[in-house]
């Protein structure tokens, strides 16, 4: 006759969820589990990735550096530009605003603020 090799029954799910690090394990027994599938493991963490501090006050933010590529070909853009703009060219009072603050000298700050309405 076949024997019954399953270990894992209705009755001891989560005593094996937590044995294998699916749930905290809640005893010593659980945790020696654990240890003894993972405690090889070298995660390669130092303790200082996160800063509880800065989550709990809401200071913490991710930053992401962003690389530009150094030669952008014109050729290229211009269909990303048209496709922006639903594939219509920039209406007049647009160009004649660019142009005037192209123009404007960069000391002028007060009245550039003013310009975005």
């Amino acid at each position: 006759m076949a024997q019954n090799k399953k270990h894992i029954t209705p009755e001891n799910i989560t005593e094996w969820l937590s044995s294998t690090g699916f749930l905290f394990p809640r005893n010593e027994v659980e945790l020696e589990r654990f240890e003894k599938l993972y405690g090889d493991v070298d995660f390669g963490l130092t303790g200082k990735e996160i800063d509880p501090d800065k989550i709990i006050k809401g200071t913490f933010r991710e930053t992401k550096v962003l690389k530009m590529p150094s030669c952008i070909n014109q050729e290229e853009i211009n269909p990303f530009r048209m496709a922006a703009r639903n594939g219509n060219s920039l209406p007049k009072h647009i160009v004649d605003k660019i142009k005037k603050n192209q123009s404007k000298s960069k000391d002028d700050s007060s009245e550039s603020k003013n310009t975005n309405k």
